[in-house]
């Protein structure tokens, strides 16, 4: 029977160790941003992702963290794709709306950025999202 070296047995160790923390870190690690019509984090799911009001930002416990008004809601042209970036730019990993567009869900997409169409109040809707995964 041949026995491994100490080298080997080591380095597979650390190579173990550093691909479960990776993992670790990336399930913890998701951010949820939710189209909404008001800053509160109960506020009613917004119909328009792009053009939402608010992006009500998540945590991946499904603690509230932040209300940002949506830069791209006044564009006249690409507020989808535009707002797809922004939420890329803030480290969202799962987008919640009542409707997203073809324009906004290709650059989600592009970004490897999942979305949900649902409705009714944002905090809710992301607690039953959590509790689903």
């Amino acid at each position: 029977m041949k026995i491994r070296s100490t080298p080997t047995i080591i380095v597979n160790l650390v190579l173990f160790i550093f691909f479960g923390l990776s993992i670790s870190a990336f399930a913890d690690s998701m951010k949820i941003a939710v189209a909404a019509t008001g800053p509160e984090k109960d506020a009613a799911i917004s119909q328009q992702a792009g053009r939402t009001p608010f992006f009500l930002f998540f945590n991946d416990k499904g603690n509230f963290l932040e209300a940002v008004e949506n830069p791209s809601r006044d564009r006249s042209r690409n507020a989808g794709p535009n707002a797809a970036l922004f939420l890329a730019d803030k480290g969202v990993t799962l987008v919640i709306a009542g409707n997203i567009g073809n324009k906004m869900e290709q650059a989600l997409r592009d970004d490897q950025i999942e979305y949900i169409e649902k409705t009714g109040a944002a905090y809710s809707a992301v607690q039953t999202i959590i509790q689903d995964r």
